[in-house]
């Protein structure tokens, strides 16, 4: 148990309650309320330690991250677009185009960017490609490229005599030895065999290899671009980050020059494609030429012996019967020529359903140029199997890897255009021409009545000119492409061209040291003051005042600061007043709070430790100094440690008062203060609680006002048990003691619900063991400089001479 504050012999006085001085805390149940502001920094003052730890790790982890991670370069370069119609692709389609893994995969082979290495201990990692002093030891390399290379970290130790060699895969412990001039890594697919300079000899790398794809997708990750203008775009920026300057430059440039070239390249295959295609319709209509023209002139060999019939006309019409028979000519001739086109179309469709080739059998067909839907279906499938040609052509039936170029998207249209568009469209035509057929059959068959003496040779070979006059003019218009193909082609210029090449940078446009530091730091204070507030709002401990009066209801009655001496060290003479001053105001408080006559309260805390034994005997002391007889009783019948305090002995008590043992007269007990008297608690007994509720305890207190101004009860905490409460009920007041950063508020005010439930004032709260740096409690404290003490009596008397 703490001891006594020590308190001036010669401290003034008073023997009366009634000389006391009203104070403003003594009837009002709010105090000062503690700005936000306040708290958060007080909070931050109770951490401020792990604050500054946090803010020295985030400035120490600022300057190790920023020594390990590598600069970093941009280098920019720009192409010129020029897009026609003949062009594999539309502008929007080129961002895409030179991301593909058949444009950047050959740079990444050509420079062995699938090398990253020789690593340095305690250095940024390495870019990609060999580099550093050491580069010189992958010259030479390359991966097998019959075989996948095994990727992975890779470890080389050269011997100390240069004569032997061991690489080890680090991941898979895989290891391969031999001696130096040897090739090496030949079990993971590498060619390699490096001149072994002596400045290696017993030394050991590191690196690591990946393969070609993964090498891929690192430039296609960095790589930036942006089409200018946005609606009809004729430039594209292109940027490329990386930790070497000169070859991020180089990649670049590489990557533009195989860009231009691969647009190049696919527009002149894709012209050469559709020239291909109208060559091979072209020779295909003109064997059907060569044929019509064959029938003909068969049919009129045959024929020129016979003779040809005259048809009979009437004298009143012969000047009509000759447009009459024109007309029955072109009537049967279109009705054959339905008839044949109808028989044509079918067999092309028939073709075109079993898979054969059977576009160019389209192609001849009248009705399929009368008809813009089919002709534009078919000239949608002739340019999409001449696009899918190409592909194959340039990559093989394994296709690309572009979205607008993708083998499967593009056979799965040619597909669609065979087997659903086009045939829909032909059946739709071939509707048409039954109808046409039915029509112009009647019309034929009202003719044929009469004409019927027209000889059937004259009609055949008609039909016979009528067809091939058709097929000359299928032959012109296919001749007329087949030379505007062939234009297109021998006059193609690429639709890519670079504009400004990249140019490496002189300075790293990443890895801004002090800024990097600097916001590191950033982040470890906020860290800290973060968790600081965090802190604070999960505290479930009695901190500040406006816990007290607005969330226990509570009013302060004082504040005691922290007591120095209580904990080991020897309070100064301006601390020592500040505690006495502070019981002095609970003193005066508890006077004009319970009023007239005498003062009997039960003092005790929500838990152990809170020191509500120091307070209670500080404050008998500081009644007994005011001139109170003042009785000290220790209620404590679990732990009291009152008799200590005062140097007493515990026994006999007043537990042994309540059992008959002692008589009331021997109850009492002197102390240092003539106005002070204590009664210990005496011998502890399991039935304690129910021995402070008896006629005998109502007695004692009852007696007890008779005798003294003052009785205070000290009493087990609450947490405890149910003896505060007894007390409580007993001398009618409770005082609650509660430590400043210690007291939960949970327990406290559960247990302030019980006393609700009592017949029980509670008077108020005493906050024990405030810090005099904790700004929440400054409107508690007492002005420095202005402790009351004795003067000197030499200095009075010198004063009462110079008053005579």
């Amino acid at each position: 148990m703490a001891n006594l504050v020590p308190v001036p012999e010669d401290l003034p006085t008073s023997t009366a309650v009634e000389a006391l001085t009203g104070s403003s805390l003594a009837a009002s149940g709010s105090g000062p309320r503690t700005s936000p502001v306040a708290r958060y920094l007080g909070a931050i003052r109770r951490v401020k330690w792990l604050v500054l730890l946090l803010t020295l790790a985030g400035f120490g982890g600022g300057i190790i991250v920023s020594r390990l991670r590598p600069e970093s370069y941009e280098v920019n370069g720009v192409l010129q677009l020029s897009p026609d119609e003949s062009s594999p692709f539309i502008a929007q389609q080129y961002s895409q185009y030179i991301l593909q893994y058949h444009i950047i995969e050959p740079i990444v082979v050509a420079r062995r960017l699938y090398i990253i290495g020789p690593k340095r201990t305690g250095a940024p990692p390495p870019p990609p490609g060999p580099s550093g002093i050491n580069k010189a030891l992958f010259s030479g390399f390359s991966l097998d490229s019959a075989h996948a290379p095994t990727a992975g970290d890779y470890r080389l130790k050269i011997a100390s005599d240069r004569k032997t060699w061991e690489l080890t895969n680090t991941g898979t412990g895989a290891r391969e030895r031999g001696a130096v001039g040897d090739s090496i890594g030949r079990t993971f697919y590498f060619r390699w065999s490096p001149p072994i300079e002596g400045r290696w000899a017993g030394e050991t790398f590191d690196f690591t290899v990946l393969t070609s794809r993964e090498a891929a997708d690192q430039i296609r990750k960095s790589l930036k671009d942006d089409l200018l203008p946005a609606g009809a775009p004729r430039f594209m920026y292109l940027s490329l980050s990386g930790q070497d300057g000169e070859a991020t430059a180089g990649v670049l440039n590489d990557l533009m020059v195989r860009f231009v070239e691969q647009t190049s390249m696919n527009k002149r295959l894709k012209l050469s494609t559709e020239a291909h295609a109208y060559d091979s319709m072209l020779n295909y209509a003109q064997g059907r030429l060569q044929d019509d023209e064959r029938k003909l002139q068969g049919y009129k060999v045959k024929t020129i012996t016979l003779p040809r019939d005259q048809l009979p006309v009437a004298p009143g019409l012969a000047a009509t019967q000759p447009m009459a028979y024109e007309a029955y000519l072109s009537q049967r001739n279109s009705l054959n020529n339905l008839r044949k086109d109808r028989r044509d179309l079918a067999n092309a469709l028939l073709k075109l359903q079993s898979g054969e080739p059977s576009i160019d059998w389209f192609v001849p067909i009248a009705a399929v140029g009368a008809s813009p839907d089919l002709m534009g279906h078919l000239q949608d499938l002739m340019k999409q199997e001449a696009t899918l040609q190409q592909n194959r052509i340039r990559y093989g039936d394994s296709g690309g890897n572009g979205t607008d170029i993708n083998m499967r998207q593009l056979n799965k249209r040619v597909t669609e255009l065979k087997t659903i568009i086009v045939p829909t469209a032909v059946r739709a035509v071939l509707q048409h021409l039954d109808s046409l057929i039915m029509r112009t059959d009647a019309e034929v068959q009202t003719a044929s009545r009469e004409l019927q003496e027209i000889p059937q040779r004259s009609i055949e070979e008609n039909s016979l000119v009528r067809e091939r006059t058709q097929q000359e003019a299928v032959v012109g218009a296919l001749t007329n492409q087949v030379y505007t193909a062939r234009s297109r082609l021998a006059s193609a210029t690429t639709d890519v061209g670079i504009a400004d090449p990249a140019v490496a940078p002189l300075r790293p446009n990443k890895n801004k040291t002090n800024e990097f530091i600097a916001f590191a730091t950033l982040i470890g204070l906020g860290l800290g003051l973060g968790l600081a507030l965090l802190l604070d709002i999960t505290d479930k401990r009695v901190r500040y005042a406006d816990q007290i009066t607005g969330g226990l209801g509570l009013t302060i009655l004082g504040v005691i600061p922290e007591i120095r001496r209580t904990k080991g060290k020897q309070p100064t003479v301006e601390e020592a007043a500040q505690v006495i001053e502070a019981f002095r105001t609970v003193r005066l408080n508890l006077a004009h709070t319970i009023g007239q006559g005498s003062v009997v309260l039960t003092i005790s805390s929500p838990s152990p430790g809170d020191g509500k034994s120091l307070v209670a005997s500080n404050l008998a002391l500081s009644f007994a100094e005011s001139g109170y007889r003042t009785l000290l009783i220790d209620g404590d019948s679990r732990r009291g440690e009152l008799h200590r305090t005062f140097g007493t002995d515990r026994r006999p008590g007043l537990l042994d008062f309540l059992v008959g043992e002692l008589p009331m007269e021997n109850l009492l007990r002197a102390t240092t203060h003539s106005q002070l008297s204590l009664i210990t608690s005496g011998s502890r007994r399991r039935n304690a609680p129910e021995l402070l509720g008896t006629t005998r305890m109502r007695e004692l207190v009852a007696k007890m006002r008779t005798q003294f101004d003052v009785i205070l009860v000290d009493s087990p905490p609450m947490g405890a048990g149910i003896d505060p409460f007894v007390l409580g009920t007993l001398t009618g007041n409770l005082m609650l003691v509660l430590r400043a950063g210690a007291t939960e508020r949970d327990l406290a005010e559960a247990k302030l619900q019980i006393v609700d439930q009592l017949p029980i004032r509670l008077v108020g709260a005493v906050l024990n063991d405030v810090r005099t740096t904790m700004n929440d409690y400054k409107y508690y404290s007492y002005t420095y400089g202005y402790g009351a003490v004795d003067e000197p009596k030499e200095a009075t008397s010198i004063a009462a001479k110079s008053g005579s």
